[in-house]
């Protein structure tokens, strides 16, 4: 009888130690719109709301990932983007914990609750402009400037949705 219950006891801690995964590394889920969020879909239900919809997604992952800290928000951004904002091409990694410093709490606080309700066609066929002001937030707006331009221009890079000058 004594056997068996250190025999038990190795039996029901051994699963337990295999679901510890070793990993080092701190993963964060991927960014995706909350339930809630009906704002991402334009209420007038135009053809060209339905068209807008990737690159509306693109802007509302990268606002809501400056708010997340998640530097994996440059792969929104062009080049000729990250140059203007950061100095240089491919500069968005380097200095993207240092641009989002420069937020205000109230700014990170306010991107947590962005959505981004519509978009205007152009300058070039087939790019979409949000102004800062047609941005939709759940409380207190942030402030544009850094990280946060007063328009950004969405513009298909391939399969993607990027941010460019």
């Amino acid at each position: 009888m004594r056997v068996r219950r250190p025999l038990a006891a190795v039996l029901i801690v051994l699963p337990l130690l295999g679901a510890c995964g070793g990993k080092d590394e701190i993963t964060m889920p991927p960014l995706t719109p909350e339930p809630g969020d009906s704002h991402l879909v334009d209420t007038t239900a135009t053809e060209s709301g339905a068209e807008s919809f990737p690159a509306r997604l693109a802007l509302y992952k990268y606002l809501r990932g400056i708010a997340a800290g998640n530097a994996r928000v440059c792969a929104y951004l062009t080049p000729d983007y990250q140059r203007v904002a950061f100095g240089a091409p491919g500069a968005c990694r380097y200095g993207f914990a240092h641009a989002r410093a420069k937020l205000r709490p109230q700014d990170v606080a306010a991107l947590r609750g962005v959505t981004v309700p519509s978009c205007e066609p152009g300058p070039g066929d087939g790019d979409y402009t949000v102004r800062f002001e047609d941005l939709d937030w759940k409380g207190e707006p942030a402030r544009p400037g850094g990280l946060l331009a007063a328009t950004f221009t969405l513009r298909k890079s391939g399969a993607y949705w990027q941010i460019t000058t």
